[in-house]
């Protein structure tokens, strides 16, 4: 008789039997474990279990019922299991999830990336028998640049935009990259305005205790700070941009540059490959630094398991709901294009009141 699969996917999402636990369920009828607060991993388990930073972050998105938090490292009784958390570098809180079980070491990355970054520790590809990973960016022409030429790149733009007497305007999601691009931005010496939920976000990272060092600052916009020199907003942000006779140029922050018709993703703005996930080349080392005998990928195409299995690995493709890949054909990718950072810049009339 054959030993129970590790993982299988039920109608509440991807669910460990050892453990009795859901990973990062929308809903679940007991406890799910949350890996981070993007609301589309938030869950309305009546039970769930993070790390401090995604509870407190969690109840100000989405409220909970009831949390178990756990610091890195510790460990929780579950079933016939343990679990433990180690750091995922997404966001602030990200973490990954370790099921040890007499079935072995299950591991769930959930949204992550090994790149360091402002608020994230040190990130190590676990070690397991069975990996469950993430590959939103499985395709080859995701290969993100050193984020210190990205950075440059972020810094030119908006020096030069300030030189013509424009307003320089970052987008980027509201919870992860607006943090991270707030930290760099203040590192650099803008004052910077933040408009709405993503300045709420940057004020529970200050009353969680992660600040953002400056010597630059930054203020809620336009309702406390009307004298910004560099505005950041989501990308449905610009509607609320006031007109003048001011322009306003926009850079938008997101791994979606790499792709080939990034003008899909981002409206037409002049965009920068900056990204919370990991890129093609994170996913395959994490594939062979975990030594897992056994892989499953979520999100991202089914390509990036077929790829896997083309390197000899066994592998299968959960997908978003979706029943697991069948074995085929090796992925065919096309060869990976260099990510142009040459400055393409959407000017848009429109300015300061």
């Amino acid at each position: 008789m054959s030993a129970p699969p590790a993982i299988i996917r039920d109608g509440f999402g991807l669910y460990v039997p050892s453990a009795d636990l859901h990973l990062d369920a929308r809903r679940a009828p007991k406890l799910s474990f949350v890996s981070h607060a993007h609301s589309d991993h938030c869950s309305s388990a009546p039970r769930i279990v993070c790390t401090r930073e995604t509870a407190e972050l969690h109840r100000r998105r989405r409220g909970v019922k009831e949390v178990v938090t756990l610091g890195f490292g510790q460990q929780l009784p579950l079933r016939n299991a343990t679990l433990e958390l180690t750091p995922a570098g997404h966001t602030l809180g990200s973490a990954m999830a370790i099921v040890r079980s007499d079935d072995g070491i299950l591991a769930y990355t959930g949204d992550y990336k090994l790149r360091p970054g402002p608020f994230s520790a040190g990130v190590a590809v676990p070690r397991c028998d069975t990996l469950v990973m993430e590959c939103t960016f499985g395709e080859p022409r995701y290969r993100f640049p050193p984020e210190a030429e990205v950075l440059e790149r972020l810094f030119a733009f908006i020096e030069n935009a300030l030189a013509a007497g424009d307003v320089p305007v970052v987008l980027a999601y509201a919870f992860g990259k607006t943090q991270d691009a707030l930290f760099h931005l203040t590192t650099r010496g803008y004052h910077v305005g933040v408009q709405g939920p993503g300045a709420a976000l940057c004020q529970a990272h200050v009353d969680l205790g992660y600040d953002f060092p400056g010597p630059g600052t930054w203020g809620m916009w336009p309702a406390a700070d009307s004298q910004a020199q560099v505005l950041l907003m989501t990308p449905g942000g610009r509607d609320a941009l006031p007109g003048s006779s001011r322009r306003y140029r926009c850079v938008h922050l997101t791994g979606w540059a790499c792709s080939r018709n990034p003008a899909r993703f981002t409206g037409g703005d002049f965009a920068l490959p900056f990204s919370g996930h990991a890129d093609f080349t994170e996913l395959e080392r994490t594939a062979a630094e975990s030594g897992a005998r056994k892989i499953y990928t979520v999100h991202g195409t089914p390509r990036f398991a077929a790829h896997l299995r083309s390197l000899g690995y066994d592998a299968e493709h959960l997908g978003n709901g979706s029943a697991a890949s069948m074995p085929g054909r090796p992925a065919t990718y096309s060869r990976a294009v260099p990510v142009d950072l040459a400055p393409r810049v959407t000017q848009l009339s429109l300015g300061l009141s």
